[in-house]
């Protein structure tokens, strides 16, 4: 049985898409949660898919091999399922070992599972046309965190809303995080920790992709492989935030990281192997209770093609710290611009409140 407080809370976001969202004609549906068990051999941590949430595995791997033919092109698919062979030397473990495990779940080549978990590690340099994401950090009159963020996606949308799941890893049969991510996708792009931080990721086009080879070659760690590592890992929000900046990770990033606390939140800005910059939650004196990212650096002005970053900053500031809400949040995520036809799902979470993670896939993105 669901707590009251996440009933409720399912109940008025299901109320506001059905009679708010205008759309596709669709509705948005909440993202099934399926468990994994850390406790478990790697090997077999997703054997439980169908089990743990009900997902129709052929249809999932059906979708997987539709995204991944319409997205790359058919020599590079080839060059990673060589890579596939020699997964060890560029995942460790025990990430190689669970797509090894979820390889055969889903009955797909293990090089295609590999190129679907560094894709995003390949496609973020300078030189990419793909813009995603927007992530909002925020502190309620009740001093509470609340993050929220829409990941878009240029890239076929309407298969990555088919294959979207919450995912609870769980550890000593407890929930240790809670996550948003795609099926067949292992890293963690959204998650939260209760009652220690939230984390999101948004891409960030910096550099050039001989970048992105050349530091993870010198060790640094794949992207969002990076983030699972410290929902893992961290205990804190102080322990998460210090490894958002210390960690180099092999694609520039923006890690968008709340606490618990009113203070708690930052947007760390991270190049290809290093950190660039770090802004703190009261740091804009224009908007101290909340920190907006796009994927734009913080100190630079959005281009007027594609300024998702003040269209939420005014809904923000519409909706006011006084009355600033879970539900609030997600109207913001929804205004125009912010909630576009790439949004494929939409996540609210608090590591203050265990009650709030909800995932809700944006069938009712505008055509």
């Amino acid at each position: 049985m669901l707590p009251i407080k996440r009933l409720t809370f399912s109940v008025l976001l299901l109320f506001y898409i059905t009679t708010s969202v205008k759309g596709s004609g669709q509705a948005a549906q909440p993202a099934k949660t399926c468990t994994v068990n850390l406790d478990l051999p790697p090997l077999q941590r997703w054997d439980n898919l169908t089990g743990s949430c009900g997902f129709n595995l052929t249809k999932g791997r059906e979708i997987i091999n539709a995204l991944i033919k319409s997205v790359v092109k058919p020599e590079v698919i080839e060059l990673l399922q060589d890579v596939g062979a020699k997964l060890d030397d560029y995942l460790p473990l025990p990430y190689s070992d669970e797509l090894r495990g979820l390889s055969s779940t889903l009955d797909l080549p293990l090089g295609d599972l590999v190129l679907l978990n560094l894709l995003y590690d390949i496609t973020a340099y300078d030189d990419s046309s793909s813009k995603a994401c927007t992530s909002i950090v925020a502190s309620d009159n009740q001093n509470k965190i609340i993050h929220g963020r829409n990941l878009d996606y240029q890239m076929q949308p309407k298969y990555l809303r088919e294959i979207t799941i919450q995912v609870d890893f769980q550890r000593n049969k407890k929930s240790l995080f809670m996550a948003t991510t795609y099926v067949g996708y292992i890293g963690v792009i959204t998650g939260c920790r209760h009652g220690a931080f939230s984390i999101s990721g948004d891409e960030r086009d910096k550099g050039e992709l001989w970048q992105n080879i050349l530091t993870a070659l010198n060790g640094g760690k794949s992207t969002f492989f990076a983030q699972r590592m410290i929902l893992e890992q961290a205990r804190t929000y102080e322990e998460a935030l210090q490894m958002t900046i210390n960690t180099p990770t092999i694609a520039p990033v923006y890690f968008i990281v709340g606490g618990v606390k009113s203070w708690e939140g930052a947007i760390v800005v991270k190049d290809s192997g290093k950190v660039a910059n770090v802004s703190l939650l009261g740091s804009d004196l224009k908007h101290p209770w909340y920190i907006v990212e796009t994927n734009y650096d913080p100190w630079l002005r959005p281009p007027a093609t594609d300024d998702r970053r003040d269209a939420a900053i005014n809904a923000m500031n519409k909706v006011g710290k006084n009355n600033f809400s879970p539900e609030q949040l997600y109207n913001v995520l929804s205004v125009n611009l912010v909630f576009n036809k790439d949004t494929t799902y939409t996540t609210i979470m608090s590591a203050a409140d265990p009650s709030v993670y909800h995932t809700m896939i944006r069938y009712d993105a505008p055509n």
